[in-house]
């Protein structure tokens, strides 16, 4: 009795399974169909910021349209479909003028999902109604707000956004809504400069944040840069070209600013101790001088003093001029071939010293030189710039330059 009790028991068992596995190869070779239903999918909208665009058209409403679809397919293929994988399109790019166009869309299934395999029970809506009007388009500024600080011994030059300014499009309302774009950089004692893209906020003419879907931006981000270079005080000085009578020991000199802040780069401003104005001639000049330069700035280097030049004012000390009358003229480096003779005979020249050594000089001691190395071989009467040594007194030198007329002649 126990013997037959247990094996009906075995035998019901199995007919369940075999009944179950049944089921399944049925519902799996498509003998049974299967529902699904999908709500609030988003409608996207092909060739609104294309062709639509182009003709200064845009979706005023009707462009934040979801429907819900019933579908019906097999087991298999059903359960391959999500509401994140399956899009509802409409095709916005044959329209061609403003007002109210009912459009119908297309429902396109994950790629592992064939068309055909899928058909739709019902939807919420079988059209898309649309509202199309005038798009408008203006440029704005673009403005950076640089918080914090940089370290000391640093500075901040101008921010630069690339690019300069922002296409805005959407319903004129909405467009002359919009001041500018506000981009947002903060900075904690940086000593590099700064680089980056950045997302903006659009600010609207009372000084607040927009957030507006509708409005179309040329950008979804910009480049910031933000250079942060040293700044460092650098001398300025002169240097002197020095002779007999004109040495940097009998004059006093000041430079008017004695220094200026520069900004820079570190290897270059660790290589720049002074900036050198000029290089002055003591022998052209004849007595006192106020003399002005521009100030060089190395390149990659800005002055940021606000002052371009500087004066530097020079007085001669404990020195005397004399003049006297001088003939002794020679030429040297004459060209092979060519006699030489003075036009000018004699000229005052302008000696500047100690007064004791100038008391003692003569214009014996005085003599001129033409140097002739650079001339062109040519029959003429020339003038040329001359020299002028004195002998016996290394203390003393002319000042102020000298022209010395002669006749240059083959043979």
């Amino acid at each position: 009795m126990n013997n037959s009790k247990s094996q009906k028991a075995v035998y019901i068992v199995i007919s369940i399974l075999v009944a179950f596995v049944f089921w399944l190869y049925v519902d799996n070779t498509g003998s049974g169909e299967r529902d699904i239903r999908l709500y609030n999918i988003p409608v996207t909208f092909v060739g609104e910021s294309e062709e639509l665009a182009d003709r200064g058209l845009m979706l005023v409403s009707g462009d934040d349209a979801t429907i819900d679809l019933r579908l019906q397919g097999r087991l298999p293929v059903i359960s391959k479909i999500n509401k994140n994988n399956i899009r509802i399109q409409v095709d916005v790019s044959n329209i061609v003028s403003t007002g109210t166009h009912t459009l119908n869309y297309k429902v396109i299934y994950p790629d592992n999902v064939s068309q055909n395999s899928v058909s739709i029970v019902s939807a919420s809506l079988y059209a898309v109604t649309v509202e199309v009007g005038e798009l408008c388009s203006r440029s704005i500024e673009i403005i950076a707000d640089v918080n914090g600080a940089v370290a000391d011994g640093y500075m901040l030059h101008k921010c630069e956004i690339t690019p300069e300014k922002l296409v805005i499009s959407g319903r004129e309302e909405d467009v002359n809504k919009i001041d500018h774009a506000l981009v947002e950089i903060t900075l904690q004692n940086t000593t590099t400069s700064y680089s980056e893209y950045l997302h903006y906020t659009l600010i609207d003419t009372d000084g607040n944040a927009v957030k507006n879907d509708k409005l179309q931006v040329s950008e979804d981000k910009v480049r910031v840069e933000v250079p942060v270079v040293i700044l460092r005080e650098i001398p300025l000085d002169v240097e002197f070209i020095e002779n007999g009578g004109s040495s940097k020991a009998d004059i006093d000199y000041t430079i008017v600013p004695e220094s200026i802040m520069i900004s820079g780069e570190e290897h270059t401003l660790d290589k720049l101790q002074a900036i050198i104005l000029e290089k002055i001639d003591l022998s052209r000049l004849i007595g006192d001088e106020t003399l002005e330069f521009d100030i060089p700035v190395p390149g990659g280097c800005i002055n940021e003093s606000g002052t371009n030049t500087a004066k530097v004012k020079i007085r001669f000390k404990d020195v005397a001029t004399r003049t006297y009358e001088c003939g002794n003229i020679t030429f040297i480096n004459v060209p092979e071939g060519y006699t030489t003779t003075a036009v000018t005979r004699a000229i005052d020249v302008t000696l500047r010293g100690k007064q004791a050594a100038l008391d003692q000089l003569n214009a014996e001691n005085i003599r001129i030189v033409v140097d002739l190395s650079d001339k062109t071989p040519a029959n003429g009467t020339y003038t040329e710039k001359a020299k002028v040594y004195v002998e016996g007194s290394a203390d003393i030198g002319a000042i102020g330059t000298y022209q010395i007329g002669y006749r240059l002649k083959k043979g």
